[in-house]
């Protein structure tokens, strides 16, 4: 007999495909943060009678809020970003009490025991923490999770379903299926942090990168990144080594026959070698970040997200433990790094090469 109804013994691969596609993934959660941890699975009538007494209001106050809502909830709203003009509990503790709270024209609603969240809100709670998702996937997404083909039998799921009009709600079905693995809320928190922490390593990375292609763009090319590496690893004279592998660079890079004790050389040799050495470092740090993001994503990931969200609410092989440990370690580092980088401008680089191949060109150099 066919089964009918989505459940983890016929569906768990087709429930962590989906969870692997990073648009429909957390459409699915949000949901189910929405119906988990603001509204309590709808088990307190309290906390849904106090909600429905503040969105009805005309014009919505912080003390309105503070009236009704105990802190948990507020929290909670606030994290998503059910408010458009507040984006922290820090920052709403700092508002008067006469402040307006703005809300979107529409925003969720609670009838029959059901949760409707719509289509614009449940976007917008996203991308507040996942900004690369675009609206267009968003829909795409939101289209496939409506009718999702089974695996195992003839039938079609529905992940999530369209009730009203461009309102959504969570499946029953997927919601317990996910209640089984733990915190999916403290899942997210982990991952955004790991996300979050890679988006400020790719800017800082952007930055080297960007200055030392001032020096030359061939030193960002990756197969003489790759030899850079190797240099600094093997303890290399990096610019002799260049030459020695016949890299091909610019004619400033021709240094046997210039003065080394020039102020000027001592000073473009030492920039370039301390730009090329932090990159190095910067990329020590990316590898150790992907691996932390082999927990839950990439093709060598080593858990399913479902398994991601288990291990993450249990601790289990000291998962939490070790990702926070790993973050302090790599934080420490491109501190100690952007400190150094934030005190270099684009102007002053451009500036040193440009005095520098004025050197090169009066010393009879080239």
């Amino acid at each position: 007999m066919e089964h009918e109804n989505l459940t983890l013994e016929h569906d768990k691969n087709l429930i962590n495909k989906i969870l692997d596609d990073i648009n429909m993934r957390y459409i699915i959660l949000f949901l189910y943060i929405i119906r988990n941890d603001l509204f309590e699975d709808l088990k307190n009538q309290k906390t849904i009678d106090s909600y429905e007494r503040v969105i009805i209001l005309d014009d919505i106050y912080k003390k309105n809020v503070l009236d009704f809502w105990d802190e948990n909830f507020i929290e909670i709203a606030i994290d998503l970003g059910l408010f458009k003009n507040i984006r922290s509990m820090r920052e709403f503790r700092q508002k008067d009490e006469d402040f307006l709270l703005r809300m979107g024209e529409k925003t969720i609603t609670v009838e029959n025991k059901t949760i409707m969240t719509p289509e614009e809100i449940l976007f917008l709670f996203i991308t507040k923490k996942f900004q690369f998702l675009t609206k267009r996937n968003f829909n795409l997404a939101i289209t496939r999770l409506k009718a999702v083909r089974c695996e195992v039998s003839s039938n079609i799921h529905s992940f999530i379903f369209e009730i009203g009009e461009n309102e959504y709600t969570l499946s029953d079905d997927l919601y317990y299926i996910l209640d089984q693995f733990g915190n999916i809320y403290q899942a997210i928190k982990i991952e955004l942090t790991i996300e979050g922490f890679y988006q400020k390593f790719q800017e800082l990375s952007k930055k080297i990168n960007d200055f030392i292609e001032i020096f030359d763009p061939v030193l960002n090319s990756k197969p003489v990144l790759n030899k850079i590496h190797n240099y600094l690893q093997e303890n290399k004279d990096i610019m002799k080594s260049l030459k020695d592998d016949k890299i091909k660079l610019s004619d400033k890079f021709n240094i046997e026959k210039i003065d080394k004790n020039a102020e000027i050389f001592k000073k473009w040799n030492s920039s370039l070698l301390q730009l090329l050495t932090y990159r190095n470092d910067i990329q020590k740090v990316k590898d150790k970040l992907l691996e932390i993001k082999k927990y839950y994503s990439g093709k060598d990931k080593t858990n399913t997200y479902l398994e991601f969200i288990e291990k993450v609410s249990f601790n289990e092989d000291n998962i939490v433990n070790e990702i926070q440990d790993t973050l302090l370690s790599l934080r420490e580092k491109v501190i100690s790094i952007n400190n150094e980088i934030s005190k270099k401008h684009e102007k002053d680089i451009k500036l040193l090469n440009l005095d520098y191949e004025r050197f090169l060109i009066t010393s009879g150099g080239e």
